[in-house]
């Protein structure tokens, strides 16, 4: 009796033949294309599409009207065609600085706010204030509302802090509590859009008296990505 294994042998070659092909698309082909396609997605995406600009180093200006208080940031931009191949860079050293970035590109705008809240009175602890995001084609005052919203503050009243030292000075036990507990933070993810003629752009938070206000300069930051 004679058994055919030709047809059992072509099979079992086929089907070698295909597990080596799958394994080298896993462990060769797919990782290498996955790896050049990042590599020609980061390269067509400039190195300098996002600019992060904490309110250090913009222009601040604080007003009192009608027992409103007014906080202003102005950031003017300066804009920078292609043949620059690297954008300034902006130094963390508290002075104004122009927000450079590229001409005739218009940009999404992410904002990050960190305020501290202390109340002059007791009867309060939620306070509210109305934020403004203007902007203008020329570094003046702002010509055009673009965005504007009303903040809830969670704010500490005098009566909670913490006895005072000797020396006249809060202790640094509350110091670092202020810093973790009593911020109230913001975090709005696109509330405005630049187009490529914006020279200048303006932030306010304005809120009624018998209350502090104080905006983190260092952690507060607005964000500008390029919009593809």
């Amino acid at each position: 009796m004679q058994i055919n294994v030709t047809l059992p042998l072509r099979w079992a070659q086929c089907w070698g033949y295909a597990i080596i092909l799958m394994l080298v698309n896993l462990i060769v082909i797919f990782p290498l294309s996955a790896f050049l396609f990042q590599d020609f997605y980061s390269r067509m995406i400039p190195a300098d599409s996002v600019q992060t600009i904490p309110f250090s180093e913009s222009r601040k200006e604080m007003g009192n009207r009608s027992g409103n208080i007014k906080t202003t940031f102005q950031f003017d931009v300066e804009r920078y065609s292609s043949d620059t191949a690297i954008l300034p860079h902006v130094a963390a050293n508290g002075f104004a600085q122009n927000v450079p970035l590229r001409a005739d590109i218009p940009y999404n705008v992410n904002l990050d706010l960190n305020v501290f809240c202390l109340n002059k009175v007791t009867d309060l602890s939620v306070r509210d204030a109305e934020i403004t995001i203007s902007v203008s084609t020329s570094k003046k005052l702002a010509e055009s509302v673009v965005f504007r919203k009303t903040l809830i503050f969670s704010c500490a009243n005098t009566r909670d802090i913490p006895s005072l030292c000797e020396n006249n000075r809060l202790s640094s036990t509350f110091a670092n509590q202020v810093q973790k507990e009593l911020v109230n933070s913001f975090h709005l993810d696109n509330p405005i859009f630049i187009e490529h003629d914006m020279k200048s752009l303006e932030l306010s938070l304005k809120f009624a008296g018998n209350a502090n206000l104080i905006v983190d300069p260092n952690t507060s930051l607005l964000t500008f990505s390029m919009n593809f």
